[in-house]
């Protein structure tokens, strides 16, 4: 999926270039393609964040790995290796959905993701932020009402590979 999403961006990037060729010969202004190249560019900016995240990761209590890649137009993550059982089975199962990039009024190169967790200690799901730390960890923060309320922990990358999720 994401060899596709990069594909359908560099084929959009062409015809981008392609399309201003012919819009400044007609006498069309820059002003008219910003927004079109400005979408362009937030979108490759969204498919290369996805790339950072997606990969195997050990959760911070070390009791799963967690493999999170793209689903559709959103990042999803899916339980690949358990290593205590003392919780509800979760081999295979999907337990983050959903995850979008976060568009704050500051940027829109976010490196914070929004979506939901589910918490097999307690069978519940939640409200989930993630973001990439500098040091190459992925901070996870489930949450109700806001974030603020939520407690984040700290993933480690166990691989960059990924399969198809769904």
């Amino acid at each position: 999926m994401k060899k596709q999403m990069i594909v359908i961006s560099t084929f959009a990037t062409i015809l981008m270039t392609a399309w201003s060729a012919q819009a400044q010969q007609a006498g069309l202004s820059d002003y008219y393609l910003a927004p079109v190249e400005a979408e362009i560019q937030a979108n490759n900016h969204a498919n290369s964040k996805a790339g950072a995240v997606a990969g195997t990761w050990l959760t911070q209590s070390g009791n799963l790995e967690v493999e999170i890649g793209q689903c559709g137009q959103a990042l999803c993550g899916k339980v690949s290796r358990v290593l205590e059982t003392s919780a509800a089975p979760a081999m295979g199962k999907t337990i983050m959905e959903g995850f979008t990039p976060v568009q704050t009024a500051q940027s829109t190169q976010s490196t914070t993701w929004s979506g939901k967790i589910f918490n097999r200690a307690d069978g519940q799901t939640y409200d989930c932020q993630m973001r990439m730390l500098s040091s190459g960890e992925l901070e996870v923060t489930p949450y109700k009402d806001s974030p603020e309320n939520g407690r984040s922990q700290v993933w480690t990358r166990v691989s960059n590979t990924v399969t198809a999720q769904k």
